[in-house]
């Protein structure tokens, strides 16, 4: 019975360890490879947050990245360049609602790439 209760918290930890939640920045906070991106809506201005998974800031002056998000029922490809320490950003244009559906691709000095889908 007791190793039925361990297995059983096992696994309940692991599958809530990587859910999607709510970052420090008020925006949707997903796993991509080992980092942790936050997706920011704000106006027209979309800015990826990166961190590490133990929440440690990311060098992201060397990154490059891209927002795919759908609005209006369309894909739009947004370009992101580094803003600030750990935050990739760029702007699409047109106001953007506050839920959208999108993914946003991170390249890295070494050209690896990771894909946080939102």
């Amino acid at each position: 019975m007791l190793r039925i209760s361990l297995i059983s918290l096992f696994f309940a930890t692991g599958a809530f360890a990587h859910e999607p939640g709510l970052g420090p920045n008020g925006g949707m906070r997903v796993d991509a490879g080992p980092y942790r991106v936050e997706l920011v809506l704000n106006g027209t201005r979309v800015d990826a947050h990166v961190t590490m998974d133990d929440d440690s800031a990311v060098a992201t002056e060397t990154m490059t990245g891209t927002a795919i998000l759908v609005l209006d029922g369309k894909p739009v490809r947004i370009p992101l360049e580094p803003t600030a320490a750990g935050v990739l950003s760029g702007d699409t244009g047109s106001a953007v609602p506050e839920t959208v559906k999108g993914a946003v691709q991170l390249t890295d000095a070494d050209g690896k790439t990771v894909q946080a889908k939102f």
